[in-house]
């Protein structure tokens, strides 16, 4: 089972590489970048027994989307540590699917 620190190292791998990359090529990475901070905030929501309202996350311009994805994903982060035992399967394939997928 993959732990956090494989996680934390694909999230800081994909931030690094979305803050660095032109717009016009994270531009294309938008939905992508969408769903993903998408599902680690409802792990998020998941793991530490919140239920707030359903919220939906804000379209962000491309310089935006690093910053985003790196709130969205130390929550995750911070909420799966407090955890006694996280899953944190679903968000590691997530976060290694869309490094793929980044241009």
């Amino acid at each position: 089972m993959p732990d956090l620190l494989e996680v934390e190292r694909e999230l800081e791998r994909i931030v690094d590489r979305l803050n660095s990359m032109p717009l016009a090529k994270a531009g294309t990475a938008s939905d992508d970048v969408h769903t993903t901070a998408t599902l680690l905030l409802q792990q998020t929501r998941r793991i530490s027994g919140s239920v707030p309202p359903a919220v939906e996350l804000p379209r962000l311009a491309p310089q935006g989307l690093g910053a985003m994805l790196a709130v969205i994903g130390r929550d995750y982060l911070d909420a799966a540590r407090a955890s006694s035992d996280p899953d944190v399967s679903p968000v590691l394939d997530a976060l290694v699917s869309l490094r793929r997928a980044l241009p």
